[in-house]
């Protein structure tokens, strides 16, 4: 006698990504907006991530289709969390998720021009080094915009970590050009419960699938953006497909360019007596 099939619904879970998508098609419109303005002028798109968000920005930088002008702002001990054990095992990595004033000392290592804007990705809006980060750059840049991509719904209800008292939203609320993105994953973010003969399993996280939905929608938005504009701008080509129309060369050194000016600290001009 064969055995009944096993179930796959996850499948049914990227509906919801697309659903909530579909209706932020304004809010991702605004934002792409914003990115082409920051990019046709010759800055950048700041990109900050902690934890598995980072799966996200990797999707902006240095790959096939992917834009120049985004800065990804990726630290390695809220970002690489694959030793699992040992001097750079997750204890470690989530004791300095929850160091506050990471966000300032970050940001002292870039030079920001008007206009650009700070993209922080969390997928539940209540990481401290987030919110702590997202706090500093609304006092440092009050008129550049801040842009958060989360959990509407877990940074609304979950109570906040952060000593300020605030969640994600809460500073994207308060800041004069703020807009927050709704990555769409339930509270808790796992999507599945295996009912099973062993245990009942929450598994299947939606948010790395949703933050990665997300970028390539603004990619697609700011491209066209940017074209309407008349701006011809570098983009990866497919190098296996023969693509040279932008080599990594072209891509790169526009690129550099753009880094130059977010790392460069004037030194300061000694008086002659």
């Amino acid at each position: 006698m064969s055995e009944t099939p096993l179930p796959l619904t996850f499948p049914d879970q990227l509906d919801r990504v697309r659903d909530a998508l579909r209706t932020q098609a304004d809010v991702l419109r605004q934002v792409a907006s914003i990115y082409a303005d920051a990019i046709a002028a010759g800055g950048l798109v700041h990109v900050y991530a902690n934890g598995h968000s980072r799966l996200a920005v990797e999707e902006m930088c240095i790959r096939m289709g992917a834009l120049t002008g985004f800065h990804p702002i990726l630290q390695v001990g809220l970002t690489t969390f694959t030793d699992v054990v040992g001097a750079n095992g997750i204890r470690v990595n989530q004791a300095i998720e929850k160091v506050e004033g990471l966000g300032a000392r970050l940001l002292d290592e870039y030079e920001v021009g008007p206009g650009e804007p700070l993209l922080v990705i969390t997928a539940t809006g209540t990481t401290q080094a987030a919110v702590d980060i997202a706090r500093e750059w609304v006092r440092r840049y009050p008129d550049n915009p801040l842009i958060g991509l989360c959990s509407r719904a877990q940074s609304s209800q979950a109570a906040a970590k952060h000593s300020s008292g605030e969640n994600l939203h809460h500073v994207v609320a308060r800041a004069r050009r703020g807009l927050l993105i709704d990555n769409g994953m339930p509270v808790g973010d796992t999507t599945i419960v295996v009912e099973g003969q062993t245990d009942s399993y929450p598994i299947c996280p939606l948010s790395s699938v949703a933050g990665i939905s997300v970028v390539q929608c603004l990619n697609e938005l700011t491209l066209r953006e940017l074209d309407r504009r008349g701006v011809k701008h570098h983009v990866l080509r497919n190098m296996h497909l023969k693509n040279t129309t932008d080599t990594y060369d072209l891509w790169i050194r526009d690129q550099r360019a753009r880094y130059a000016r977010a790392l460069h600290h004037p030194a300061p001009v000694t008086p002659v007596k």
